[in-house]
């Protein structure tokens, strides 16, 4: 059946006419579908969008401002969607944002291919706010060719292997970065055949190939290098069982023992879980709670959070009337206590009515 552009904005677009009112107000500024969600948007009904938010331009850009990630240097296009976490723009490249795209019904899907390295790249950043910077990916691990000879791990020209690269590694505090920055490649290298201190913990994310790797070589061999806990992270990708084992090491048997397995574990003394993602599809999350604070946190969660923060303390500075105490005082409070879910709609409120900022950002005096 042919569809109409006259029926699409019948039935999608009830207020196609109506003239936009604020940056949250008109339709075609609400997201056209959301990932993983069985609604689709034809191709009809998105160029109706595109054509609508090129009638409200103004309002549009309005409301991309509200966006955490906004960069007021970047093109954006009305025929794209932008969200807090999500694009359709393949060319718009931000941190925490993830790219979808529309299949042949319409439906909003992630391209294809393996979110493991991207995992690892979170479960670092993750662990390095819960343990400090002393989180390493992809270490090498050099160590004696007794250990590769003694284990029969061998190269395929027939010598015993002395060099392992985990995908991360928690080091002992003496091995801090004394600011977050990514480590040098001598920051790396980790020489347990010369004395060096081995880690506290190495992780190994599954994946289609290292399975049986990480259950079996790489389980002996990490004993063997005396590592007191190994931990392995199974997303499902490839398994459809994601979970998490964490193995510890026992002197009296020189060896590992399971020590905990499931969705929630506890290791380097750090309560850590894998929760499934919020879209179908998605790498699923993973997320370390600091023992100070008891909260989780997560790396995607946690830069939207702060990207939101600072978008709004900028747009805190904007409001007419207030001191320069006045917004001190409001950002610290914030800062504390957290932001209201409705942050954006009280403070465009708050900039219609200044003399009430304070009721409606509900700050104490």
């Amino acid at each position: 059946m042919t569809v109409t552009q006259a029926q699409v904005g019948a039935a999608l677009l009830p207020d196609a006419h109506a003239e936009p009112q604020g940056a949250a107000s008109h339709w075609s500024l609400a997201p056209a579908s959301r990932p993983g969600l069985d609604t689709a948007a034809s191709h009809p009904a998105r160029a109706w969008r595109t054509r609508a938010r090129l009638q409200v331009l103004p309002a549009w850009r309005e409301h991309l401002q509200l966006l955490s990630h906004h960069d007021p240097d970047y093109a954006y296009d009305p025929g794209h969607e932008y969200q807090e976490d999500w694009t359709t723009d393949a060319d718009y490249r931000r941190d925490g944002v993830r790219l979808y795209c529309f299949d042949g019904e319409g439906r909003l899907v992630m391209p294809t291919g393996s979110f493991h390295g991207k995992l690892i790249e979170w479960l670092l950043q993750t662990l390095c706010r819960v343990l400090g910077h002393r989180v390493c990916k992809e270490p090498d691990l050099h160590y004696a060719a007794a250990v590769g000879e003694a284990l029969r791990q061998f190269t395929a020209a027939g010598e015993p292997r002395t060099l392992k690269a985990p995908d991360l590694a928690v080091m002992p505090p003496a091995w801090t970065l004394a600011e977050p920055r990514e480590r040098t490649v001598e920051e790396r290298i980790i020489r347990l055949d010369r004395g060096d201190p081995p880690p506290e913990l190495v992780a190994e994310v599954v994946s289609k190939s290292n399975r049986g790797k990480d259950f079996d070589d790489n389980l002996d061999l990490y004993a063997a290098l005396g590592i007191p806990e190994y931990l392995i992270v199974d997303t499902g990708e490839f398994t459809q069982t994601p979970g998490l084992w964490l193995f510890r090491f026992e002197a009296s048997g020189n060896a590992y023992r399971l020590a905990e397995s499931g969705r929630t574990l506890t290791a380097c003394g750090i309560p850590m879980r894998l929760r499934d993602a919020e879209v179908t599809g998605n790498a699923p999350v993973m997320q370390c709670r600091d023992p100070d604070t008891g909260r989780w946190h997560d790396y995607e969660s946690d830069l939207r959070a702060e990207g939101r923060m600072d978008t709004l303390v900028r747009q805190l500075g904007k409001l007419p009337g207030l001191t320069d105490r006045d917004r001190r005082h409001a950002e610290n409070h914030w800062r504390q206590n957290g932001l209201p879910d409705n942050a954006e709609e009280l403070l465009m409120e708050a900039a219609r009515k200044p003399a009430q900022w304070r009721e409606f950002l509900n700050i104490p005096a």
